[in-house]
């Protein structure tokens, strides 16, 4: 079946549309907070410490299985969780200080270069430190689409500030803090600084979110992110004085997610990595994070605002069933009827507009028909996670369904 101009305007028509709805928030906010161990946070069954956001996860979803699975200490993991996967590091100088650059493009990057951000609002706010660590000079990428860096304070408390007169001035789309002080206090051996620095960052998160949820450019156009770099050593490898290894300790993190894209009251036993915060959260944002190797962390996302289901009819010729399982894995059934003989086509296209497969392509007489997708390219190679659209087509009608891929 070739397709008009006039389809290809209808098709492209109702993509920008499907954007709108899939993409509904335009912002972002990631927090980092490093070295909390697991059993301090969504691990301890009291959340003694985490008061705030266990409070605030009934309207947001936790991933219980979320972990650490390659280097434990922040120089690795941190650049990891901005690109989306373990990326070398490179020695460098920068302002006259030894610092590193991540080999891979990070969010950052991404974020700016594919939506023409300007780099003030784009954000990465810290506490002061001369050897900030930089994304990458990539050549698709690079420094024309690094972030601002924000470095200034001392203290959790500092940044939390900063980071709220940057809300307030500037409104950046895309927003990262990283707070230190949970990791500094745990390797300081004192167990009553290391938890009460746990629940300072407990309440820094509150008041983050109640700032997008007060301020009209962030209420309901904003996901936010909370998670960790590593953990910390499990009573059976030394305590939590130290990090660094691949004891369970170390390696299990937290990972809280809210948002209007975001399931409510949801705990979700996934397996999880770090490399797949970056790559949602570009998702999120509708952009392709072309180098990373994670995964959509398509169990995240609300259901109903992936179910519904839009058309645009210009002649009632044939009709769609709901299709059904969706979510589905490892195939969705499409079932369709004619009223009357002609061409139809049916294609996946994943939520940029791509051409993923075409399932359909034939002539087929009146009558009731299914066709299934098993989640496989045109080149039979398996499709990731996440957010797909079916394009159903005859000669003068075209009707489009929202699918959610979850593996």
């Amino acid at each position: 079946m070739k397709l008009s101009m006039k389809h290809l305007v209808i098709i492209s028509l109702l993509f920008y549309l499907h954007g709108q709805n899939l993409s509904a928030s335009d912002n972002m906010v990631i927090i980092i907070i490093d070295g909390a161990r697991y059993s301090e946070t969504f691990g301890d069954i009291n959340h003694q410490f985490i008061p705030n956001m266990w409070n605030m996860s009934a309207g947001g979803t936790i991933i219980d299985e979320f972990y650490n699975d390659s280097m434990t200490y922040t120089s690795k993991a941190i650049p990891a969780l901005w690109c989306g996967t373990w990326t070398e590091t490179v020695d460098t100088v920068n302002n006259g200080y030894d610092t590193q650059y991540a080999v891979k493009p990070s969010i950052f990057e991404y974020y700016r270069k594919q939506k023409n951000i300007p780099i003030d609002k784009c954000y990465y706010v810290l506490k002061y430190i001369t050897s900030l660590w930089l994304p990458s000079f990539d050549p698709d990428y690079g420094p024309d689409y690094w972030q601002t860096l924000h470095s200034e304070g001392s203290t959790d408390s500092d940044v939390s500030s900063e980071a709220l007169q940057i809300m307030d001035a500037c409104h950046p789309g895309f927003l990262l803090i990283y707070l230190a002080d949970v990791d500094s206090r745990g390797h300081s051996g004192d167990w009553n600084a290391y938890t009460n620095s746990i629940q300072i960052t407990d309440s820094i998160v509150a008041v983050i979110w109640n700032k997008i949820q007060s301020d009209s450019f962030y209420k309901d156009n904003t996901n936010l992110f909370v998670t960790n770099d590593h953990g910390r050593h499990d009573d059976d490898h030394g305590g939590f004085r130290g990090h660094g290894c691949g004891c369970d300790g170390c390696r299990h993190i937290m990972f809280l997610a809210m948002g209007p894209e975001i399931k409510e009251n949801y705990i979700s036993n996934q397996y999880r990595r770090i490399p797949d915060m970056a790559v949602t959260a570009c998702h999120l944002l509708d952009v392709n994070s072309e180098k990373a190797t994670g995964e959509i962390m398509a169990e995240l996302f609300e259901i109903n605002a992936i179910s519904d289901e839009q058309s645009s009819t210009i002649a009632g010729d044939f009709s769609i069933t709901p299709i059904y399982p969706n979510p589905f894995n490892p195939y969705v059934t499409i079932e369709y009827a004619l009223k009357q003989s002609g061409t139809i086509y049916i294609s996946i296209y994943n939520y940029l507009g791509q051409p993923i497969i075409t399932l359909v392509n034939s002539k087929h007489n009146s009558g009731y028909y299914q066709v299934k997708w098993n989640g496989l390219d045109n080149r039979e190679k398996p499709v990731s996670s996440g957010i797909y659209i079916c394009v159903m087509q005859t000669t003068d009608q075209t009707q489009t369904r929202k699918l959610l891929l979850q593996k």
